[in-house]
């Protein structure tokens, strides 16, 4: 039985401008439209390597987001490393820039390098409001003998305010933390990973690019001793 191994992945507040793909003049490349995204197909060695790409942007940075798709139509199993892509930018000034690929644990991390400065502020904004919050300032006016006014300022400390403030901090801050976590594996899911991928399957997924401006970009992706190179524009907006 033909069996098609797919991830379904989804980002969240994540903003997409599609890119125009560049036909080279060597390679047979068959493309559609799927979901308003073009999509660009290489068929050789056995493989057929499927790519769009977009420049998107979600609260943790600014990318090209690549999805792949890759389908293994020989007689053998063949182990996919996206850690072996690869990609170069021809910049305005006709210079070459190879821009960061990121692997699953380096997209990972650069989410929780965000997310805990966001907690670190968050913390001490929380513990700030927390701490002042039991205590309260009173004013009262009196007249002295000769007539004039003077104002009194008391400042009265309750305990249990205080103490209904730090547990409300301690459980925002629980909670964000919940949300962050979550958001992290919500990212993760449909991220590409080692795979391997047995005859008649096939495997898809995203992978983000480092952004920076330039012109062309050309995205390597070598799979079982076979580079598919693929060149968008992406210089143009859409």
């Amino acid at each position: 039985m033909k069996c098609v191994f797919i991830t379904f992945f989804a980002l969240l507040s994540v903003v997409c401008n599609a890119q125009t793909f560049i036909y080279p003049q060597n390679d047979s490349i068959l493309t559609e439209y799927n979901d308003g995204k073009l999509w660009a197909y290489l068929n050789k060695n056995n493989l057929v390597v499927g790519l769009t790409c977009f420049k998107a942007k979600d609260d943790y940075g600014r990318y090209y987001q690549l999805n792949i798709f890759i389908k293994n139509i020989g007689d053998s199993p063949v182990t996919f490393y996206p850690d072996s892509i690869y990609s170069d930018l021809l910049t305005k000034r006709n210079n070459t820039l190879r821009l960061e690929v990121y692997t699953n644990e380096e997209y990972q991390k650069k989410i929780k390098r965000s997310q805990t400065w966001a907690m670190v502020l968050y913390g001490f904004s929380a513990g700030l409001n927390a701490g002042t919050a039991g205590y309260s300032t009173s004013y009262s006016t009196s007249y002295s003998p000769n007539g004039y006014t003077y104002t009194t300022i008391t400042q009265h400390y309750d305990a249990n305010a205080a103490y209904q403030a730090n547990m409300s901090s301690t459980n925002q801050i629980f909670t964000l933390g919940q949300m962050l976590e979550n958001d992290r594996s919500v990212r993760e899911q449909g991220y590409l990973k080692t795979t391997t991928i047995r005859p008649n399957e096939a495997i898809i997924g995203y992978m983000n690019i480092k952004r920076k401006k330039g012109r062309i970009l050309t995205i390597n992706i070598p799979v079982n001793g076979c580079i598919y190179t693929f060149d968008w524009n992406v210089n143009k907006k859409k």
